[in-house]
């Protein structure tokens, strides 16, 4: 959370063609439309070919104009696409406080992260799998991890709360955005939100 009153940060780690960089637009549509003032998308790309790691980066605003339009260091929620990228120099060790949310359907070491982080996991990609939720040969991850998120807990000076983010609001963008796969997302969004696990 930066210092200008309360802005919510989350950056994303992909590679490329995980569509994080969509998640992180989708996901600022979807919290402006859930009644956030302002919203800021930051794309940050290395390499542009398909299994490069790529970052991308949303800051939400309830209640003020965004002023700070730099990429985000601290977050306050990281959005893992794939555990491998935890090893990289910058994922794991670059996460500082806050929360956690892992594409995962296996066992993850938690000391790699500080022990006041909240840790969460969902089998995205598993979910995608089964509901043929693919493009070009590859499961869309995006929206369900946006699912996930609807239900992923942070903690701030008021305590702990979720984003306020509806899985109806993502219904409607994915429909909008994704036309006659639009439906297929969203029932991939409420899986992943059903079936998120917190292990701290």
């Amino acid at each position: 959370m930066t210092d200008e009153k309360t802005i919510y940060e989350v950056t994303m780690h992909g590679r490329g063609g995980q569509g994080a960089i969509t998640a992180a637009l989708l996901l600022c549509e979807i919290a402006y439309a859930d009644g956030y003032k302002d919203v800021l998308s930051i794309p940050k790309i290395g390499a542009e070919r398909r299994g490069a790691p790529i970052k991308a980066f949303s800051k939400l605003s309830p209640e003020n104009a965004i002023k700070n339009y730099s990429a985000t260091e601290d977050a306050d929620i990281t959005i893992i696409f794939d555990p491998t990228l935890l090893p990289l120099p910058g994922v794991a060790d670059g996460i500082k406080h806050g929360t956690v949310l892992i594409n995962t359907n296996s066992d993850i070491d938690l000391n790699i992260f500080p022990k006041e982080c909240k840790i969460y996991t969902v089998p995205v990609t598993d979910i995608a799998l089964e509901l043929n939720l693919m493009a070009s040969g590859y499961p869309i991850l995006n929206v369900p991890l946006l699912g996930a998120l609807t239900k992923v807990k942070y903690k701030d000076e008021a305590g702990e709360r979720t984003l306020d983010l509806n899985l109806e609001t993502i219904k409607k963008i994915a429909e909008k955005k994704f036309g006659s796969k639009g439906i297929l997302n969203y029932e991939a969004a409420v899986k992943a939100a059903e079936q998120v696990k917190e292990l701290r």
